[in-house]
């Protein structure tokens, strides 16, 4: 009986951790569903934000051409207002000479009329005495001066001084006409200009007002896509963030310890707490990728550790894309020798070439140099001088 209870209790037990098992390995592939999940999410989204951003250059390329062309605009305005000051001032010029014509002209014609005046009151003079006829009087009181002077019967009558003063006068007053005349020649054709200028002045802000439409539309438009990207950028952060928070939990297990670890020589995870791929080894546009990337929102700067005990045996920047990197012989591991490459690192590594490093050994930090589009590791693992898949040889730490 008692036998058969301790029996019954083993097989309890026994199928108690069957059942924690089969729990477990559930919630391991239902965390690497979600994370899986979230990264394509993450990738549809950044596909998207990649289209904004693209827009949101457009648009500010259409901006600064927009920007040009305004301030093109701006100085055609400057320029006509200028012109048309200048107008203005000559215009002034003209009137204001205009206006001192007239007041030579009238003193002009009242030193005619007065003239005129002196040979009527002399002509009366000479009538009365009978040194003339009544037809004297007559023509001196005609309408037009002209005709006065053109009549030689009259005019041989008149004084050869008095006749010289209204010659002299008559002179005087069509050099005054004339001049008079060819002002406001000069001053309609300067209304003419101004006029002119100011229909090209209204041009140019009427293509000036369209500009800045133009521009506020296009400010619009690239406000409403920032916001929107920012909102794709919030979106990717909170999932990288959810992303790293399931992988340490799957990391971490029930022992609470957080390190991953290679299963073959011990190799430690090299960019601690930060555990999302970015991209994995394998085909990538067209050609093989032969590594990790390792990337999440914050990661810039974070320190980069030696994967294992072992001799550095490139340190520095590399001209074959890596940018700063370094590379670690940790020898032979079951007959064949492994190697390991950490790449893009944001400067010159902290290790030497032919330094000896212990696992877990700051050897430089997290950047973006060489042919990289954003802060991340690339960490490659060599067996035998060929690279492998390096997700391959991590395990949850036991």
């Amino acid at each position: 009986m008692f036998k058969k209870l301790f029996s019954l209790k083993k097989t309890v037990a026994v199928l108690l951790s069957v059942v924690l098992l089969f729990s477990l390995a559930q919630s391991f592939s239902t965390a690497a569903k979600s994370t899986t999940q979230m990264r394509n999410e993450i990738a549809n989204l950044e596909s998207k934000s990649k289209q904004l951003e693209s827009k949101i250059a457009q648009l500010k390329k259409q901006k600064a051409a927009q920007d040009e062309i305004k301030a093109a605009l701006q100085e055609q305005i400057t320029a006509t207002q200028s012109e048309i000051n200048a107008c203005v001032s000559t215009i002034n010029g003209y009137k204001a000479e205009i206006s001192e014509c007239q007041k030579k002209i009238d003193q002009k014609q009242k030193e005619i009329e007065e003239t005129k005046y002196t040979y009527k009151k002399r002509m009366r003079s000479i009538s009365m005495s009978g040194s003339t006829n009544n037809d004297l009087l007559v023509l001196m009181d005609s309408s037009s001066f002209s005709e006065y002077l053109a009549l030689s019967e009259v005019s041989s009558k008149i004084s050869s001084h008095d006749k010289k003063l209204l010659n002299e006068i008559t002179e005087a007053l069509a050099v005054i006409n004339a001049n008079k005349a060819e002002i406001n020649q000069k001053l309609s054709a300067q209304n003419d200009v101004k006029a002119k200028l100011a229909t090209k002045q209204a041009a140019l802000k009427a293509q000036q007002s369209e500009i800045n439409s133009v521009i506020n539309s296009i400010n619009t438009n690239k406000a409403s896509l920032e916001k929107e990207n920012k909102s794709y950028e919030n979106a990717i952060n909170n999932l990288e963030n959810e992303i790293q928070a399931a992988l340490k939990k799957a990391y971490s297990g029930s022992s609470g310890a957080a390190t991953p670890v290679f299963t073959s020589g011990q190799f430690t995870w090299p960019c601690p707490g930060y555990y999302n791929l970015t991209s994995n080894f394998g085909t990538r546009w067209g050609r093989l990728h032969g590594g990790v990337d390792i990337s999440s929102a914050g990661i810039n700067g974070k320190p980069i550790v030696a994967a294992a005990d072992g001799v550095v045996i490139a340190a520095g920047f590399n001209r074959g894309g890596y940018g700063n990197w370094v590379m670690i012989n940790h020898g032979k591991h079951g007959g064949n020798n492994f190697a390991t490459v950490y790449g893009h690192m944001i400067s010159t590594p902290c290790v030497r070439t032919g330094q000896t490093v212990k696992a877990g050994q700051h050897i430089g930090n997290v950047g973006s140099t060489g042919d990289s589009t954003g802060p991340h590791l690339h960490f490659e693992i060599r067996v035998n001088g060929s690279r492998v898949n390096p997700m391959a040889y991590f395990n949850r730490a036991k």
